[in-house]
């Protein structure tokens, strides 16, 4: 079960809904358990077995939490901070690295006449684990750090750690956050949930409709067979895999964010209009906003930030990224781009510092604007295609093409190409372009669309309900984030 399956929709959330509603009533304490009880069965239906590994995560972080809160002794402190970071890191490791760590191993022992070759465990990667696990360990290290206060009761922090809404991919919530909500008495508010719907209708829309139509192209032309040296071919690939990686995690989180505001509960904004950044470091404000902070407050700015010289700046942002990029899956590919964008944001760094960029600034500001616009997204869909890409070969000969090197400039072979649906999928690209764009200026077009009134608020539900189980294809992609 998750967010595109019919039982969400027909008893998992309306169900959850009126048994916390009722549960209210009685106590808040009543309401916690429901809340809990229910994440762990939309955990269990998503994931099997692997709930035990949450549960573990959860224990350990709220015994390590109180611990920690409990001692004055530094040396008392620090090693239950270990013990709780070890467990964390080690179910990571095991987990979701091991094979890779193995598969690595193999690759390397090639080269070494007589070395062994390892079998891989064959190791199920367990669904939402990068981000329970980054969750829950901002909880032990804030307690440790005085920043917060820990959780009295552990039915309460199990709430925080499984929030069905969120568990799977996001966004990553502070636990003081959730903390002050958890505590407070649930309210009906009709607009709050008249937002809620309208963001999971939004967020269904985006996914169904714009990403799962434009994951067909993508599909097809990063297929084997399907020659890669046409560069307005690799331009729409990268372009479609762009909208689409964007669509389908925006969508899954504007469905996490609106189904929580039906529980009285505000999760964090996880994006921000990321294709309307004019620099490297622009998009990171934008893209996955609650994990470019974790990485920024529990990583970046511990391994020194912009306070050192420019080694340390160097080594805190390569630090930051590789570790990003190895946070998105156990692949080479990931590292590189996280690697890739590192060095663009160092770059970004250099030029902004020169006092030539400043008087060009100065003396072209609007041109200025636009040449960073296209410059930075020019670079980060470029990256995509490192990020799609887990084949060595497609990744070079399409990274080759896309900057213009040995390619077919054959548009009419291109086109003729594309699967039957590229009129629609072109359609789709257009209207993504500009909702994007339209979003950023109004502010978000999903809530100005929840706060009209009941009549124009049923109306363009019903239209876009209407659209999307009328253009939604045949067969529904998977969230591309549940891989991580």
């Amino acid at each position: 079960m998750d967010f595109t399956t019919v039982e969400y929709y027909q008893w998992f959330l309306p169900c959850t809904f009126i048994l916390a509603v009722l549960a209210n009533r009685k106590s808040k304490n009543l309401r916690i358990w429901v809340l809990t009880l229910a994440s762990y069965t939309f955990f269990w239906f998503a994931s099997g077995w692997h709930f035990l590994l949450l549960a573990l995560s959860t224990v350990n972080d709220w015994v390590a939490g109180k611990k920690i809160s409990s001692s004055d002794d530094d040396v008392v402190r620090k090693r239950w901070l270990k013990f709780s970071l070890t467990v964390n890191l080690g179910l990571l490791a095991i987990f979701k690295y091991l094979d890779f760590l193995i598969e690595s191993f193999n690759l390397v022992s090639l080269k070494i006449p007589g070395s062994p070759e390892l079998s891989t465990l064959g190791i199920i990667l367990p669904v939402g684990i990068s981000f329970y696990t980054f969750q829950t360990m901002s909880y032990t290290i804030d307690i440790y750090r005085k920043k917060s206060e820990p959780y009295e009761k552990m039915m309460n922090f199990a709430c925080y750690a499984s929030f069905f809404p969120q568990l799977v991919a996001g966004p990553i919530v502070r636990a003081d956050e959730f903390k002050k909500q958890i505590d407070s008495p649930m309210e009906i508010n009709p607009l709050a949930i008249r937002l809620g719907l309208t963001l999971i209708i939004f967020g269904i829309f985006k996914k169904l409709v714009i990403g799962d139509n434009i994951a067909l192209h993508v599909n097809h032309i990063f297929s084997d067979g399907i020659p890669l040296d046409n560069i307005f071919l690799v331009w729409w690939g990268s372009l479609c895999f762009g909208i689409q990686i964007y669509c389908d995690f925006s969508a899954y989180t504007d469905i996490a964010i609106g189904s929580a505001y039906l529980f009285g509960i505000t999760l964090p904004e996880n994006f921000d209009t990321p294709y309307a950044a004019r620099s490297p470091q622009d998009f990171w404000r934008r893209w996955h906003i609650s994990l470019s902070t974790w990485l920024r407050d529990y990583l970046y700015i511990p391994l020194g930030g912009s306070r050192g010289g420019k080694r340390t700046l160097v080594i805190a942002i390569m630090g930051t990224m590789l570790l990003g990029g190895l946070w998105h899956g156990a692949s080479w590919n990931f590292i590189l781009w996280g690697l890739i964008h590192g060095i663009l944001l160092l770059i970004h760094r250099y030029i902004t510092s020169t006092t030539w960029n400043k008087r060009v600034k100065q003396r072209f500001a609007r041109s200025h604007l636009f040449t960073s616009w296209l410059l930075t997204q020019y670079f980060v869909f470029m990256t995509w295609l490192i990020f799609r890409l887990e084949d060595t070969n497609m990744m070079w000969r399409s990274l080759k093409t896309f900057v213009g090197y040995d390619v077919d400039w054959d548009f009419d072979a291109a086109w003729d190409s594309l699967p039957e649906i590229k009129i629609l999928t072109c359609v789709f690209v257009i209207m993504f372009i500009l909702g994007h764009g339209f979003s950023g200026k109004i502010g978000g077009f999903k809530h100005w669309f929840g706060k009209q009134n009941p009549v124009v608020w049923g109306l363009l539900s019903g239209i876009f309900l209407s659209a999307t189980f009328l253009y939604r294809p045949a067969e529904t992609v998977d969230f591309i984030y549940f891989r991580f």
